[in-house]
């Protein structure tokens, strides 16, 4: 397979592992109350010249709750944290003390 002999080839371009880890799931703490679905699509995604993304690319996340610990992938935290509407948790990995 190529890649396992020489560690300076991947096996995945940047752009592919950055997709993929869009997906992983992080821990964020809303600081605000939204139900699942709908809400969220009309509060993230639906601006008067936007189109609406489809619902099968939101996918089933929420309720949130302000305050209240869930998990989200790493796509839809992001986007909630650009609207200030949580914080994302760091990864237990990415502690000062995983790498001491």
């Amino acid at each position: 397979m190529a890649g396992q002999s020489d560690p300076h080839i991947s096996l995945f371009s940047a752009q592919e592992v950055e997709f993929l880890g869009e997906d992983e799931m992080v821990e964020i703490v809303p600081n605000m109350r939204m139900d699942p679905e709908f809400d969220m699509c009309m509060s993230l995604f639906c601006h008067p010249i936007s189109i609406r993304m489809p619902e099968w690319e939101i996918g089933d996340f929420g309720p949130f709750r302000p305050q209240i610990a869930t998990q989200v992938p790493l796509w839809l935290a992001v986007a909630l944290k650009k609207r200030g509407k949580c914080t994302i948790r760091p990864p237990e990995w990415m502690s000062v003390g995983e790498y001491s």
